[in-house]
Order: C-alpha cells, then structure tokens, then sequence
C-alpha cells in the first residue's frame, strides 16, 4: 500500500479540498478524449472547488494529464465486474499536525506507519479495471466527512485507446 499525505483544507466535501500522494500506474491508460497516460510513477492530486473533483497526474510537480471525476448517483457499488488494478491508497488529513522526518521514521508499536492504531484515515483512492473487454478502469475516490457519511468520486478511464469510427 501506498501513503498518501493529504494537502490543503480538509473537512467537509464543500469545502475547497487538495488531496495529494503518490501513485505507480501499472499499465498504460487513456481519458475519455483519449489522452494517454503511461505506466509509470505519478504525483496525483485530487481537488475539489466545492462542487467537482478533478484527478490531476503530474511529473515532477508540472502537470501532465488531468481527468474531471463525476459523483455517482443512485447506488454508488453498481459498477461492472470489476477487479482491483492498484491497491487502496490512504489520505492522511492536513488538519493533523504532520510529525518531523525523524519522529515519522520510527512507530509506536512496531506496525507500518499506515497501519498505526492512533491513525484515523479520512480518505482513500481504489483504483479498479473492468473484467469485461470495455477496457474502463475506476478511480474511487472517497472522504469521510465529519458526519461519517462518505463523500464519493469516480474518475473513469479506459486500459485502451478509443477505436475511432470512421
């Protein structure tokens, strides 16, 4: 699993929200326009003006590709057969006081420092590929917001390019 350190203003999912981390994409990907996105290690951010959340890939801080998520409507698990592609990843609030590098590099009881037991995780991505020859792969994003209800956003890409009709 991959830590993520949660950036900007946390709280509620109105609220203007940076969500930033780390991300290796293990297979070529493509937005619905048809941009690609390689296999490779990214900086992801995700951010929201109160209203949209928006799924930015960047290397080495300069933006590479950016995809407009969408909040689901209805039942938010009625997906296609889906298989997990990239493991969860968990967003640490920047409400936290963030500890020094030496105080970070030892733990308390010996677990990962993501598996800490005082550690109340906030926020997660999933990343899931269709079984199906769609070829659509699912970015989930979710915040719990200080009511316990998840606010969720799905970012949908494809594992192949777009065929065009001619």
């Amino acid at each position: 699993m991959t830590l993520f350190c949660l950036a900007g203003i946390a709280g509620n999912a109105s609220d203007a929200a940076r969500y930033t981390g780390t991300m290796t994409i293990p297979i070529d990907l493509f937005t619905q326009e048809g941009t690609r996105i390689e296999k490779r290690k990214y900086e992801v951010e995700v951010r929201s003006d109160g209203s949209h959340w928006t799924l930015f890939f960047l290397v080495e801080g300069k933006e590479q590709v950016v995809v407009k998520g969408s909040v689901p409507v209805g039942d938010p698990f009625n997906l296609p057969a889906i298989v997990p592609l990239v493991g969860t990843h968990y967003l640490r609030s920047s409400a936290e006081p963030l500890k020094t590098a030496q105080e970070r590099q030892f733990s308390k009881t010996g677990l990962p420092q993501y598996a800490e037991q005082e550690r109340d995780w906030k926020a997660t991505v999933r990343v899931y590929k269709s079984s199906g020859e769609s070829g659509e792969v699912f970015f989930i994003f979710q915040v719990r917001n200080p009511s316990r209800q998840p606010t969720r956003a799905d970012f949908k890409l494809r594992s192949h390019a777009a065929v065009e009709k001619r």
